[in-house]
């Protein structure tokens, strides 16, 4: 049997805002944490930019906050963390700011994956180990993919859960449409979608040789968006490695993330 496991080169820069927001919502009881995060995944569907936040601070705030099943001050305290979420300014790793609107964005992909990695796996019987940010390894040799003349190396899923005979992986996106969109434009922006979209199905592909059973998502933080759209987009993005009308990874939402746990 093959050797799975994970080569980690850079652990990623995640602040105290989106930390705390992860650890309030992960430690609500069961049959409220899936409401919630829910409703907040519908919320930030909605809000990309800081100006999107303020409206919507002004006009809805109390709608929201009233559908939730939570106590008075348990809204109080969420409120107070979604506001640092939108609102606090930071620096990457590097030192070098970014743009308030840019960090919306990704703070929204890091919230995912640190709730991924907390709830996860949906198979938790069969898994034994979990990893982030994971260049996948088979016998202490990094998995090289190739489509065509392209070879795919140095890549990674967000979150990884295995076990002997087991996989399941996730590359979890703020709003997997939007992403998958930016793969139709010209340009390096354009060439890195398409080259992951790419490395999904390869490796999707390559683990059923590993694994009795494994499963590849693309995941959406954003619960209200069109997967057949998204579904039609990758397949014309894996098209030049197969013929086939067949991927090899599923793109899911939260939402059906959540119904499996």
């Amino acid at each position: 049997m093959a050797l799975f496991s994970c080569y980690v080169e850079v652990e990623r820069f995640l602040g105290e805002p989106v930390k705390e927001l992860v650890h309030f919502l992960v430690c609500l009881r069961k049959k409220e944490r899936l409401p919630v995060i829910l409703s907040i995944a519908s919320f930030f569907q909605e809000v990309d930019h800081l100006s999107q936040f303020y409206s919507f601070k002004s006009k809805r705030r109390e709608e929201f906050l009233s559908s939730l099943p939570v106590s008075e001050v348990e809204k109080s305290i969420l409120w107070s963390l979604i506001e640092k979420f939108f609102l606090r300014h930071s620096e990457n790793s590097s030192g070098k700011p970014i743009p308030q609107d840019d960090l919306i964005a990704l703070r929204k992909g890091r919230l995912f994956e640190e709730l991924v990695y907390h709830l996860g796996p949906m198979e938790k019987s069969k898994v034994e180990l979990t990893s982030m940010h994971c260049q996948p390894l088979v016998n202490r040799k990094r998995v090289k993919l190739r489509c065509g003349g392209l070879t795919l190396e140095g890549k990674n899923l967000d979150v990884v859960f295995w076990g002997r005979e087991y996989f399941e992986g996730y590359e979890c996106k703020g709003n997997v449409e939007f992403f998958l969109e930016l793969g139709l434009r010209g340009g390096e922006r354009g060439r890195k979608v398409r080259e992951k979209v790419i490395y999904l199905d390869r490796l999707g592909r390559f683990l059923r040789s590993v694994f009795k059973e494994s499963r590849v998502f693309l995941a959406s933080f954003a619960p209200s968006v069109n997967l057949e759209r998204c579904k039609e987009l990758s397949l014309s993005f894996v098209s030049q490695c197969s013929k086939l009308k067949k991927l090899h990874f599923e793109i899911i939402t939260v939402k059906d993330f959540l119904n499996s746990l």
